[in-house]
């Protein structure tokens, strides 16, 4: 007998049960699992979306319905009519609410997805885009940004020379640029790490004309739309692009100059494999270590734009 019913029968009371908690609903259990593991808001949004759009007859049912053999007939239904990155996102969301219900309330939901997979029924895994920006590109992608309005001209060129990402080129406030320790601090991230930058000779005049007459917590690109800049590029003679072409190519740009596995993470704040304990867990490179890399790659990004030639081999 559990204790607490012990002690009310030696004091002459009669035991009372202890009620079982219900179990969440779907829609209860993400932004619990959300809280749990830190998930950002926007992120948190995207995946509200996908279980409003493609899982809504299943958001307030108990999650006990996720066992049901519907519910895997459900999922193999998504996973054959969707887009391969749909599927991706909607696969690894559904998982993890399985784990952590699995965890939390002590269930035992088998994922559908995995026995999908076990069977070859899952399509292919999404592929990286290619990238459409090339090399001999730049000269004329330079010459459409420079046509842009000043704003939208600076965050492509900041994007291009440092490799961040949209959304967090997009969220510069005037407090995270630190002209005196020469140093551009990302507070959020993809990832979830903080991350800074040195501030390059070549980055420093945009964040100057972007920091004017800002309050420290003023957005540096307010009005800056990055879903809609690269087509404004575009429209005014720009080949066809991605935002996400620019941090590929700076990438790309520092293998060829043969900067170092370790400090390219760095800049582009990656995270080291799992297995490779060395850089996840002993070698930390500050943003003073990066810079003559980074000013190497944005000299030859520079290049590229103004002349057109392609890289020097090293």
């Amino acid at each position: 007998m559990a204790l607490p019913l012990l002690r009310d029968c030696r004091a002459g009371d009669a035991p009372a049960r202890r009620r079982r908690l219900a179990l969440p609903t779907l829609r209860d259990s993400l932004p619990a699992y959300a809280a749990a593991k830190h998930i950002k808001a926007s992120s948190l949004k995207r995946y509200q979306s996908i279980l409003n759009t493609h899982f809504s007859e299943w958001l307030d049912q108990s999650v006990t319905a996720m066992k049901t053999p519907a519910f895997g007939e459900h999922c193999h239904e998504f996973a054959q009519s969707k887009g391969a990155a749909l599927v991706e996102v909607g696969r690894g969301l559904i998982g993890a609410l399985i784990k952590y219900l699995n965890a939390v309330h002590s269930q035992t939901i088998r994922n559908p997805f995995g026995r999908l997979a076990d069977a070859g029924l899952m399509p292919e895994r999404a592929q990286p885009r290619a990238r459409r920006l090339k090399e001999i590109d730049m000269p004329v992608w330079r010459s459409a940004v420079e046509k842009l309005p000043e704003r939208q001209h600076d965050y492509l060129l900041l994007i291009a020379m440092t490799g961040l990402r949209r959304n967090e080129c997009s969220n510069i406030r005037k407090q995270q640029v630190d002209f005196a320790d020469r140093v551009l601090h990302i507070p959020e991230t993809k990832n979830g790490k903080p991350h800074t930058l040195p501030i390059t000779p070549m980055m420093e005049p945009i964040l100057a004309r972007r920091c004017v007459d800002l309050e420290d917590d003023d957005l540096v690109f307010a009005g800056v739309s990055a879903e809609h800049v690269a087509e404004m590029a575009s429209r005014v003679g720009a080949p066809k692009f991605m935002l996400h072409d620019l941090r590929k190519l700076l990438a790309t740009t520092g293998e060829r100059l043969a900067v170092g596995d370790a400090v390219l993470r760095r800049i582009l704040n990656h995270t080291a494999q799992r297995a490779d304990v060395l850089h996840r867990h002993y070698v930390s490179l500050s943003a003073a270590d990066i810079t003559e890399p980074l000013m190497a790659i944005q000299r030859e990004l520079e290049n590229l734009m103004a002349i057109g030639k392609l890289p020097t081999s090293v």
